[in-house]
């Protein structure tokens, strides 16, 4: 019974998304910042989207929306690029052990991002993975670049 509930849902969802050319993506990713995060990545129009990821922790929130120019490879396959920016709050407060320790805050910065997505023919998933360089402005000034990886549902 279990199984073909799923199977029922699975053939509904299908009939909803496909594979080349999607309109909305939705998943989750993992890398930069906050190493795993829900994300949804939306079209804009033939060329241009908006990507969004939303994580946290124990003792971490964070958001992080970009731009994106997307250029088709043929066969299935995206690169990407763009510009957006991240904003978050930690609190080390968890460990009342290391009371000395304390610290809490927000950040945020400018992000880029490069990568290449891949959606598949048979399924209605894609695959990315891209870099993500980031100056981070506040509460101190710094850069750094980071990897990621989404896998996602791809929703007509």
């Amino acid at each position: 019974m279990k199984s073909t509930l799923l199977f029922t849902f699975a053939m509904l969802i299908s009939g909803f998304a496909y594979s080349q050319n999607y309109k909305t993506a939705i998943g989750f990713k993992g890398g930069f910042p906050g190493f795993g995060a829900l994300n949804i990545k939306h079209s804009l129009g033939s060329s241009t989207a908006i990507e969004a990821s939303i994580g946290g922790g124990r003792n971490f929130l964070w958001f992080q929306g970009l731009f994106e120019i997307n250029k088709d490879m043929g066969a299935g396959f995206n690169w990407y690029y763009g510009i957006g920016g991240d904003i978050g709050t930690w609190n080390n407060n968890y460990n009342y052990k290391y009371r000395d320790n304390y610290y809490n805050g927000a950040y945020g910065g400018i992000d880029g991002v490069i990568g290449i997505e891949y959606t598949f023919n048979e399924i209605p998933f894609n695959i990315a993975v891209d870099a993500t360089p980031t100056v981070r402005l506040f509460p101190y000034v710094g850069f750094g670049i980071y990897g990621n990886i989404a896998l996602r549902f791809a929703i007509k």
